[in-house]
């Protein structure tokens, strides 16, 4: 067989493989999108194979901007977009109808600012592939201070984020729980509008019900986020997504800034007054910050750098008023003082407590 056959027979080989995996893909995605959507069409652009690689140059390493996420950079009609390409272990379990899932409640929302727009996806991969808006993912864990976000951005950061999650919540035709809300999928654009991201875990509540319940082994999100009776019993509410919310306002308004720190932090100075370090170090960062209000020892918490960022025409004590006001929001959002709130309700004090003077 000559060279230009077998060269036409393997080109005609992917095309059809290529084909078999649109029509898989896209029986699941429609599905999931019927069931979402009540039945109503909810158009999706869809980009082929060659244009995905031809953006990425071949899902090149340099063009990987998110490895946790497996996010590329790439450059799509004359933009650049973020290319998210999930490979077959990147779940527990069930990897095509979770991809599907990101990209059905991503259509839907796309039309509010502060998630991160879908633009469209391929098909033709053996897993689906998103194409979104491009935007740079929020610096969190860094270490270097030049990196940390002001005062002024945290606080927007945090409003817009409540904002996204209330949408999830009380706008669509049933109420969506996201269970993964956390530092990796908030995105920043170029105007510094939050956007919140990555849907492959977000789970709908019937109609007329408060709640769903999964197996206990099929629990999935990032392990200092997971609110306790989620983890525990498979138990999905409203506030599994509040409960996430206010570790996430924790983590990004004291000293244990970043996922990584409130696991296991180095910094003994926090808990050297505890007789057993041991299990301080095992508690979940909003036991550690409940304790440490009671105590009186806001201070100890905040993050300097952050402080500093509020600028010179506030004084020290007005600071720490309005950081103190942060930290008991989320502390009633992890259940640690008084009632749990609505993710509506923390969002309006986030925004009063933004425009606090």
């Amino acid at each position: 067989m000559s060279c230009w056959r077998k060269k036409s027979k393997k080109k005609n080989s992917e095309a059809n493989q290529r084909q078999r995996w649109f029509q898989e893909n896209g029986k699941v995605l429609l599905e999931d999108l019927i069931e979402l959507c009540n039945g109503k069409s909810n158009p999706i652009k869809t980009f082929s194979a060659e244009e995905i690689l031809q953006a990425t140059d071949n899902f090149s390493e340099s063009n990987l901007v998110i490895r946790f996420n497996f996010m590329y950079r790439g450059i799509l009609q004359n933009r650049p977009v973020l290319i998210k390409r999930a490979t077959w272990n990147y779940y527990k379990s069930d990897t095509l109808e979770k991809i599907c899932r990101d990209i059905a409640v991503s259509s839907m929302v796309s039309g509010h600012k502060n998630f991160l727009k879908l633009l469209g996806c391929c098909l033709e991969f053996e897993h689906p592939v998103l194409v979104c808006e491009y935007a740079e993912r929020i610096p969190f864990n860094t270490p270097n201070p030049e990196m940390l976000l002001p005062w002024r951005m945290r606080i927007k950061i945090a409003k817009e984020i409540a904002i996204a999650v209330s949408y999830l919540h009380t706008a669509l035709s049933r109420t969506m729980i996201h269970t993964d809300i956390q530092p990796f999928n908030i995105f920043v654009d170029s105007n510094g509008t939050a956007k919140l991201s990555d849907f492959c875990l977000c789970i709908a509540i019937p109609e007329g019900e408060t709640f769903v319940k999964v197996h206990a082994d099929r629990v999935e999100g990032t392990l200092d986020y997971l609110e306790y009776n989620y983890a525990a019993t498979g138990l999905i509410t409203e506030y599994t997504d509040v409960f996430s919310f206010g570790v996430l306002l924790q983590n990004f308004f004291t000293r244990t800034y970043g996922v990584v720190d409130c696991c296991c932090s180095e910094d003994e100075s926090l808990f050297e007054e505890f007789e057993d370090k041991q299990n301080v170090m095992n508690l979940r960062i909003s036991d550690r910050i409940s304790k440490f209000v009671e105590e009186g020892r806001i201070f100890d918490m905040l993050d300097p750098k952050m402080l500093e960022s509020m600028g010179d025409d506030e004084t020290e004590e007005h600071k720490i008023r309005r950081m103190k006001a942060v930290l008991m929001l989320s502390l009633r959002c992890t259940g640690h003082r008084g009632d749990v709130p609505k993710m509506m309700e923390v969002a309006k004090e986030l925004k009063r407590i933004e425009r606090w003077t």
